[in-house]
């Protein structure tokens, strides 16, 4: 993450609390500008509403509408009362009808007529009203005889809707609480880390001003630290590419060795700088003292090389191509290397050359060179008894390799280092290529020009999906060998992979 972002994740996430903040704010002006007007407006200013009486305090109230009040009979004879013109009518008519002529007295048909009494409506009794009547005053005065006046009640809906109550807003509801509280968590976790990727960028920026940056980038085994590139020298042009040397002191094997590596062509322009490539791990033939014989010229094994990339049938390999003995020249040079031969082994009491050639070596090539760690775009090619490792290798270390080329090598242990004591006996049964091959590791073998039948028995005892292909030749000579070098790529070409393709 880049300074910029994460300066950017600080300033969203403070602005998000800002936000709310001023929200919360906002909601609680408007929360009280809305209960002022909700306020009474017809009420004094400084006066209180004196509070009615309650559900139970209120008297039952008859209501008798006005369309009953009208049918009802007026009390006959009351000071004040004036009988509507409809029913003087009515009640001259019926008595006209209705009565005999006499001299002393007439009989009416109809209903006497009291002077004191009146019939009104049947009373229907009200619900208690939620808050005090009104009550119309009467204008008809109470006569001496008469009933209590009609009170006139205002018709009230008894189960209307109460006005809706607004909800409230802002951060004073459980989920603008929770949004506030969330936000203000976030802002402090985001700034909190932001803060620390940008304190550690400052200590890398720190670091990278005082180190030289490797070409590629380390890879740690599990559980160790991380190696440091090593520093290769120049040794100078070969075939195109780049011949560079370094003394590797071995930190898991204990041995120290030189090892020379080989850059194809383009590797250091700039169009190949993000590109990782391909490794060719190649073992010397005896002795390989201080000197590899496929960087040396004795095969022109470079030559070839550097034509089968241009041509396209190989990956631009990087060729790795260590010491195959940690001897000096004298002893070289006094014969004593075969007796001394741990035939790429880790042979009890002596140079661990096995865990030098695949461990160590391997180590010192990630950290320095821009070469892949993928086991599929790794392989092996040896020289007589560097046949042998590249054989041997393959079949022992498969995490690491995916195919491997024996050029005149062969596939039996015979030094006399293996024959010291019990335990070095058994340590030649745990590193003999036919014992090997039991455990059917996935790779791809080609024994290119073996002698005799080892080579076809060797190739019938690999099961699947480990396969061998024998094939046979004069072996040992150097012309043979430089013969075998252009089928030997084509195997490779077909069996190992290019990271950049």
């Amino acid at each position: 993450m880049t300074r910029t972002l994460k300066g950017l994740l600080i300033a969203v996430t403070l602005g998000a609390v800002v936000v709310l903040v001023l929200r919360a704010r906002t909601s609680a002006a408007a929360d009280a500008a809305e209960a002022g007007s909700s306020a009474d407006p017809e009420a004094e200013p400084g006066s209180e509403a004196e509070p009615g009486p309650g559900a139970a305090e209120l008297p039952a109230a008859v209501s008798v509408p006005a369309r009953e009040q009208a049918r009802t009979p007026a009390r006959a004879g009351g000071p004040g009362h004036t009988e509507p013109a409809e029913r003087i009518g009515a009640a001259g008519s019926k008595s006209a009808t209705g009565s005999t002529g006499s001299t002393g007295g007439s009989t009416s048909t109809g209903p006497a007529r009291s002077s004191g009494t009146s019939r009104s409506a049947p009373a229907r009794a009200e619900a208690p009203m939620p808050f005090a009547p009104v009550e119309a005053a009467s204008a008809v005065p109470a006569g001496p005889a008469g009933p209590e006046p009609v009170r006139v009640v205002e018709p009230v809906v008894i189960g209307a809707d109460p006005a809706p109550v607004r909800r409230r807003r802002g951060v004073r509801s459980p989920l603008g609480v929770g949004l506030l509280a969330l936000a203000v968590v976030a802002a402090g976790v985001g700034g909190t880390f932001a803060y620390k990727g940008m304190a550690d960028d400052d200590k890398q920026n720190v670091a990278s001003a005082t180190e030289v940056e490797p070409s590629a980038e380390p890879v740690a085994t599990s559980g160790q630290p991380k190696p440091a590139p090593q520093k290769f020298t120049k040794v100078g042009t070969k075939s195109g590419g780049t011949l560079t040397k370094t003394t590797v002191a071995g930190r898991r094997s204990g041995v120290t060795a030189d090892v020379w590596v080989w850059l194809p062509p383009g590797y250091d322009t700039a169009a190949n700088q993000a590109r990782n490539y391909p490794v060719l791990v190649a073992q010397s033939a005896l002795p390989g003292v201080e000197s590899n014989s496929f960087v040396d010229d004795s095969v022109a094994f470079l030559p070839k090389l550097a034509a089968a990339i241009e041509a396209g049938t190989v990956p631009p390999y990087i060729v790795v191509a260590p010491e195959l003995l940690p001897y000096s020249k004298q002893e070289a040079d006094a014969g004593q290397t075969a007796a001394k031969d741990t035939e790429c082994s880790d042979v009890p009491n002596r140079p661990k050359m096995a865990t030098f050639h695949n461990d160590d070596v391997r180590e010192a090539v990630l950290s320095t060179y821009r070469a892949t760690a993928d086991r599929a775009s790794w392989a092996l090619i040896g020289d007589g008894s560097g046949g042998l490792c590249a054989v041997k290798y393959a079949l022992q270390y498969p995490q690491y390799y995916a195919a491997a080329v024996s050029l005149s090598g062969r596939t039996t242990l015979k030094s006399p280092l293996w024959d010291a004591d019990a335990a070095t006996k058994a340590a030649r049964t745990a590193n003999d290529p036919v014992k090997l091959l039991d455990a059917k590791p996935d790779v791809q073998i080609l024994l290119s020009g073996h002698t005799g039948s080892t080579g076809g028995e060797f190739a019938a005892k690999a099961k699947a999906p480990t396969t061998v292909k024998a094939i046979a030749g004069a072996g040992g000579a150097s012309g043979d060998i430089a013969r075998q070098v252009p089928e030997a790529l084509a195997f490779l070409g077909r069996n190992t992979r290019n990271p950049a393709a």
